[in-house]
């Protein structure tokens, strides 16, 4: 019988591609998605008729979600985020908190036995300086002195950690329902447009938006070097809901990361040697020198939970090709439309226990 598996942020970067992969796997899908998002992702349910549903949601950290959309649903993935610009910093943890279990609750009660949570890898690195850390660690820093710093991105990233060790504590006291949380770390690759909308032109490219930085002569690079595909990563979330059970394996809490180092001067030789036509608009800046160029992964543990190989993943430059080539023809499109494609990385951010906007898209999608 065909599984149904419930996404919440189903229109987000991660989400639409969790959501295709799935259909692709032959799974049935029940997604979330907020206005206008959701009236685009309702077209894509003329080609996939009723293996697609789309449930329109105001704030799914907050919101009773119509028990019909939950009937009938076997597993969850929970991929939506708080948006943090709207949450008083002193209540950003609390409201990760509340939010993270507001629909793993209710798809309890509604009989799902099944729940795999997008976190972040910032949950377990106290410091991305050196990141040998491993899938039993966490984020030394407390959220009392996180508070005093009055720092919007680190006190997001913490709550982040707090979130997911709710998560954990609400598992422990309900052993029927399978838990997996995946943490990844920087997200690049191209788009899932039939349920991305990218209609109004560049105005949220999620993490993209620093990776892009490589054909703009003056723009930003990323902020460090670790880094994942999109397509990994939605692949990892659909392969968990077949992983063996906790009891067999124990918690299900994986760091994924690509195996394949991303050092940005390499990456525009290769571009100019590749994308010849590329040469005059390639970034003109220094690129940054870290001490490691990709994140170091269990990688037996993660083919022994998920049954995905290293060789398996996306390699670099599939991930730059692939993402860069997406971009100019969306850039292409938008300009025919008269769209400003100026590049908007937002505004710098200062890197210490975290660079959380380089994780996540940090929007309720």
């Amino acid at each position: 019988m065909t599984q149904t598996i419930f996404v919440t942020g189903a229109t987000g970067f991660v989400g639409s591609h969790i959501v295709k992969e799935l259909l692709d796997e032959g799974y049935n899908v029940v997604g979330t998605a907020r206005g206008s998002k959701a009236e685009y992702m309702k077209r894509a349910c003329d080609k996939y008729g009723d293996r697609l549903r789309v449930v329109e949601v105001n704030d799914i950290f907050e919101d009773e979600i119509d028990p019909d959309a939950l009937k009938g649903v076997d597993a969850l993935i929970h991929t939506a985020i708080p948006l943090a610009t709207s949450i008083p910093l002193e209540k950003m943890v609390l409201r990760s908190v509340s939010g993270a279990l507001n629909i793993i609750k209710q798809a309890e009660k509604a009989g799902v036995k099944s729940v795999i949570v997008t976190g972040s890898v910032l949950s377990a690195a106290s410091s991305l300086t050196e990141p040998f850390y491993s899938n039993d660690d966490w984020n030394s820093v407390t959220e009392e002195q996180i508070l005093s710093s009055k720092n919007t991105m680190e006190i997001f990233a913490v709550s982040k950690k707090y979130a997911e060790l709710a998560i954990w504590e609400w598992a422990e006291k309900h052993p029927h329902v399978e838990v997996a949380v995946i943490l990844p770390p920087l997200i690049f690759g191209p788009y899932a447009r039939e349920f991305y909308c990218l209609e109004s032109g560049p105005k949220s490219h999620s993490t993209n938006k620093f990776f892009y930085g490589l054909i703009f002569p003056e723009a930003s690079f990323p902020h460090l070097g670790f880094w994942v595909d999109v397509r990994d990563i939605a692949k990892c979330h659909v392969k968990a809901l077949k992983a063996p059970p906790t009891s067999v394996v124990g918690r299900k809490r994986l760091i994924i990361a690509s195996p394949h180092d991303m050092e940005y001067g390499d990456t525009l030789r290769l571009l100019a040697e590749a994308r010849p036509e590329l040469k005059s608009r390639l970034n003109k800046t220094d690129p940054p020198k870290w001490m490691h160029y990709h994140l170091p992964c269990d990688f037996a543990r993660i083919e022994e939970v998920l049954g995905i190989k290293k060789e398996d993943f996306f390699t670099r430059d599939e991930t730059l090709l692939n993402t860069i080539d997406d971009y100019l023809a969306l850039e292409e499109e938008w300009v025919k439309q008269g769209i400003d494609v100026t590049l908007n990385q937002g505004k710098p951010r200062v890197v210490s226990v975290s660079v959380c906007d380089c994780f996540r898209d940090d929007t309720q999608e």
